[in-house]
């Protein structure tokens, strides 16, 4: 579920380089490299344990001339079982000129590190060093280091208590700001720890978060500077706000940074505001001045040497929306309101926006693409449009955006060279979940540098991806996609899982999905679509739902499921449906307003929304999915609760839930389980410790890949008449 506080229609120029899908993309060719592993002897269909055989391409960081990348590779360890992080290097203008120059071989990216806890590559203005963090593993925190590539070891810069994030390198290369939540009045090593964890005294209505736990307001993240030649770490801001990453101004004279510093935000509409601070400050807090203050949410930003400012976010509606679609925006310091400009005000797309996959990198992070180009005369960032983002290039001027990638591709990840015309970029397909890219936005080539996992994938038979659009019960138009079965006969009758996205403001589209294919090489048909709500399509197809969230959506999603029938290759007495958490919502929905699905699996779901108003880790205090709280207007909160309408349930259902999910806390997957439950229906419930919302996307390994066959054994048992006895049913 999107915490609601948190566009797409009209066209933009074609890509640079042609107007076909793959325009400017050189052809992947070559030997997989070495590192990856060896291709299997025989072709076969997608495994849920492949997961643990990929490798995933994180926050590329192109150098400051534009010649080299440094990202982190992230892994699964076989011993272990965990996520291993570390950093490699991409020479992106050295590659022998022909086919090889593609680097399908995996041998082309060096390894600058071997973790197994490494992220967050940073370069020195020069080129000459990287700054990074590194965990000696457990529960330590991470350290910031300084990594020399002319040769020699990584130096640690810094050793505080909570750590270190976010490293930047002051123009002249001498200092680096970071975030820590280290508090220097709280954590003398010296002090004694108590044998058992105290008990927390809560007096905000929002005190824990999603997949971080509860929030330790005396170590919230600040915004720290050390001189990288064995200086003192110093703390520039300290309090009850948390700072977000630093960036420094052009001239070394100030470290700008965003945060929301409102005593009580819940109580308001989605708002942050850009500050600075001097470097040199005696005092932690002192002489923080307001930048930019536009009166709604700054996601992203980057400040040019002339003192203007681009922004990703929006200008808040008068009235709260469930959702606004996020804006380039350009503006001088100290801009107000009024003052701030649109830079492309013709295009309805979504800047800054993504899509979905479950093969986005589950650790090591990455940056939306953001930055000034072409001398300062347009800004590049990512564009989301039906179901695709790429990067786009905005001319200041004019307003026209043209798109420097193909559309149909799933834009991860990037950075730009000092000048903006060279990108690091990671990006990904619905056959391959994201490989590393660098794009010259001058010349439109867009060469792949690294792609980890062909090796694996050479050993796979994939089922093919359609994509197309059916028309819903009003006449609205909807795009979907089909994942086929890799033998797939098209005169043959196929069991059908339809796949229901969460958000409910996000989008399905030209990304990966490793459980989609699963499902497919165990012989279903996966359908996934874009019902009313998606993001993609611009403000008022997302926002059409507010305070009908489930409704027209569910008659979307029901349409889809027809369209495919109508083509002669379903069997009807076979259809599953699942999704996660706005999508388990939509599961349960489903199965009390009809009998036609013989088996489901709802995911880390919502079934009461009253109860889920008093214990999710964001407040609904202001009216964005309901006019009213619970307790003025229960009847609202009752009629699109599902668990209200379990009497009507027939379809055999799997619960899956985290215990540690606070977006959508277990309690509410335990309410469908026990409805059920008293009524003597085939029902099970499967419980992950330790796991949070993110299961299905950045959980343990072993639990993911058991979240997945969890889900084919329930709908095997259902659609293809396989005995599953450990779930007594």
């Amino acid at each position: 579920m999107n915490d609601p506080q948190s566009g797409h229609g009209a066209p933009v120029a074609p890509a640079v380089g042609g107007g076909a899908t793959t325009a400017g993309i050189e052809a992947p060719a070559g030997t997989p490299g070495r590192g990856a592993p060896a291709p299997e002897t025989v072709v076969r269909p997608v495994r849920d344990d492949d997961l643990l055989r990929l490798t995933w391409v994180a926050d590329p960081r192109m150098s400051p001339d534009g010649a080299r990348v440094a990202f982190t590779r992230v892994w699964v360890d076989p011993a272990s079982g965990e996520y291993c992080t570390a950093l490699s290097l991409a020479d992106a203008e050295a590659l022998p000129p022909g086919p090889a120059a593609t680097g399908a071989d995996a041998g082309q990216a060096r390894p600058l590190t071997f973790g197994p806890k490494d992220s967050q590559p940073r370069w020195s203005p020069d080129g000459a060093f990287l700054a990074f963090v590194r965990s000696p593993g457990g529960k330590e925190p991470a350290q910031l280091f300084v990594l020399p590539l002319g040769g020699g070891e990584a130096r640690q810069v810094c050793r505080l208590a909570k750590g270190a994030s976010e490293p930047a390198w002051s123009p002249d290369g001498r200092r680096i700001a970071f975030l820590s939540g280290t508090n220097p009045a709280l954590d003398e090593p010296e002090k004694e720890k108590p044998k058992h964890e105290p008990g927390r005294v809560v007096t905000r209505p929002v005190f824990r978060e999603n997949d971080e736990g509860f929030l330790d307001l005396d170590h919230l993240s600040q915004i720290w500077v050390v001189e990288v030649d064995a200086g003192t770490p110093r703390p520039l801001t300290s309090g009850p706000f948390a700072a977000g990453p630093p960036r420094w101004s052009a001239d070394g004279t100030r470290i700008l940074f965003v945060s929301d510093r409102r005593p009580e935000p819940w109580f308001g509409l989605e708002a942050s505001v850009l500050y600075a601070i001097s470097p040199d400050a005696a005092t932690a807090t002192a002489n923080l001045t307001v930048v930019l203050d536009h009166g709604g949410p700054i996601t992203s930003f980057v400040a040019h040497p002339d003192g203007r400012i681009a922004t990703l976010g929006f200008l808040n509606p008068p009235e709260p929306r469930s959702y606004v679609g996020s804006r380039l925006m350009v503006t001088g310091a100290g801009a107000s309101r009024s003052e701030v400009t649109d830079a492309a005000p013709a295009c309805p797309d979504e800047f800054g926006g993504a899509i979905n996959s479950d093969q986005h990198p589950p650790r090591g992070g990455g940056a939306a693409p953001l930055a000034f180009a072409d001398g300062g005369r347009s800004v590049c960032c990512a564009l989301a449009r039906h179901g695709g983002a790429a990067l786009a290039r905005v001319d200041l001027a004019t307003g026209t955006v043209t798109r420097l990638t193909p559309a149909d591709r799933d834009l991860i990840a990037g950075t730009a060279s000092a000048d903006g015309r060279h990108w690091a970029l990671t990006i990904g397909t619905p056959e391959r979940p994201g490989d590393l890219y660098r794009l010259d936005i001058e010349s439109g080539t867009l060469t792949r540098l690294w792609a980890p996992n062909e090796r694996v994938f050479a050993g796979l038979a994939l089922g093919s991806v359609e994509e197309f659009w059916y028309p819903s019960f009003d006449g609205t138009k909807i795009q979907a996609w089909l994942v086929k079965p890799p033998d797939f006969d098209p005169a043959k009758r196929y069991p059908l899982v339809l796949e229901i996205h969460g958000g409910p403001h996000t989008a399905y589209g030209h990304g990966f999905f490793h459980e989609f294919h699963h499902l497919a090489g165990a012989g279903y048909l996966v359908l996934y679509t874009n019902p009313r709500g998606s993001t993609t399509y611009g403000d008022a197809f997302a926002d059409c739902i507010q305070y009908r969230f489930p409704g027209d959506d569910a008659r979307d999603l029901l349409a889809g499921v027809d369209a495919v029938i109508a083509r002669g290759f379903v069997d009807e007495a076979r259809l599953g449906v699942t999704g996660g958490s706005g999508g388990g919502l939509l599961t349960n929905w489903l199965v009390t307003q009809t009998e036609r699905f013989a088996a489901a699996v709802t995911q880390r779901c919502v079934a009461d929304w009253a109860s889920f108003y008093y214990s999710a880790d964001f407040a609904m205090f202001v009216p964005f999915w309901f006019r009213k709280p619970p307790f003025e207007d229960p009847r609202e909160y009752l009629e699109r609760s599902p668990v209200a309408f379990a009497d009507r349930i027939t379809t055999p259902l799997m619960i899956i839930h985290s215990e540690e999910d606070w977006r959508t806390p277990i309690g509410q997957g335990e309410a469908m389980f026990r409805a059920l439950k008293q009524q003597k229906k085939p029902v099970v419930m499967v419980r992950f410790p330790g796991e949070s919302h993110e299961l299905s996307r950045s959980g343990v390994p072993s639990r993911r890949v058991e979240n997945q066959r969890h889900i084919r054994a329930w709908f095997d048992r259902w659609l293809m008449g396989r005995a599953t006895p450990e779930y007594g049913v």
